[in-house]
């Protein structure tokens, strides 16, 4: 089963990158590796992305690097996540998907079934994400009964290919359509990739798992109760695997507890490549 990790440059240039966040990418990598020195790791990214990772001397690190380009009419300011999905159409293959700032701290597959699907953790999204009384979701194409509750997929195992093509293809043909509609907010991006998949298991009767076996309520933007559907509470899961997402910009502004020099220090234990040098990224 292939691991995947996929970057898409969406401005252009480098002020894309900031030292924080190519830290969390290869130490992403580097702690999979540490676990699983031969599963089959592969980047899709940008030229731009390739070239900046091989002035720091670090696309070694993934098995294989392959060229993404954008092909569909999707608003990737707004569908940001959007490569995600163009890449999983071209598997042909069972895959799991990781982001760029998920980082695991243990052997993590051998809780997992090769023969199941799971998700990082599930979502309360009632009022959270759009629902059918939204006046874009209305003009969609497909309208079936929406769920409320999402998924978060920070990590996607998916061991059907046939399933991979039908959630890629379907999740794409959403954004696109929101797309021609000028969606305002990235709150559609959630809608097509996340609470789609929710749809699409619910709709074809997949019993799926989650890592986290504790819901997040999205309205109140905290954990909230447990369930059986998970493999760790939240605050057990910390010790095997982490998921960045919002974090980011907390430890960029020294925000509560997060502290951004004391981050920096850790991501580089992570990775433990002597003179490593991220110098030619100027962002932090």
């Amino acid at each position: 089963m292939n691991i995947i990790w996929v970057l898409d440059n969406i401005k252009g240039d480098k002020s894309f990158y900031s030292k924080l966040h190519i830290l969390i990418l290869i130490a992403s990598v580097r702690l999979w590796k540490k676990f699983y020195l031969n599963d089959n790791c592969i980047l899709y990214c940008d030229e731009l992305t390739r070239d900046t990772l091989s002035t720091i001397e670090v696309l070694h690190l993934w098995d294989k690097i392959e060229l993404y380009k954008p092909t569909r009419k999707i608003n990737r300011e707004v569908f940001w996540a959007s490569a995600k999905l163009e890449v999983l159409a071209l598997q042909t293959k069972p895959c799991i998907l990781v982001d760029n700032d998920m980082h695991i701290y243990s052997p993590i597959k051998e809780y997992l079934d090769p023969n199941k699907f799971y998700v990082h953790n599930i979502e309360e999204g009632k009022g959270y994400y759009p629902s059918y009384v939204d006046p874009h979701v209305r003009k969609l194409k497909l309208k079936p009964r929406w769920p409320i509750e999402s998924v978060n997929v920070a990590f996607l195992q998916l061991p059907d290919s046939d399933f991979i093509k039908e959630y890629a293809e379907g999740s794409l043909q959403l954004m696109e359509e929101f797309t021609a509609m000028n969606v305002p907010n990235s709150q559609y991006l959630i809608f097509a990739e996340q609470l789609y998949l929710s749809y699409l298991f619910k709709s074809k009767g997949i019993e799926f798992n989650s890592l986290v076996g504790t819901y997040w309520n999205c309205n109140e933007w905290e954990w909230g109760k447990e369930h059986d559907r998970g493999i760790w509470p939240i605050y057990e899961s910390e010790v095997h695997f982490k998921h960045y997402g919002p974090l980011k910009s907390w430890i960029l502004q020294n925000k509560a507890d997060q502290n951004y020099e004391r981050e920096i220090k850790h991501l580089l234990n992570c990775i433990n490549i002597p003179n490593l040098d991220i110098t030619s990224i100027k962002k932090p």
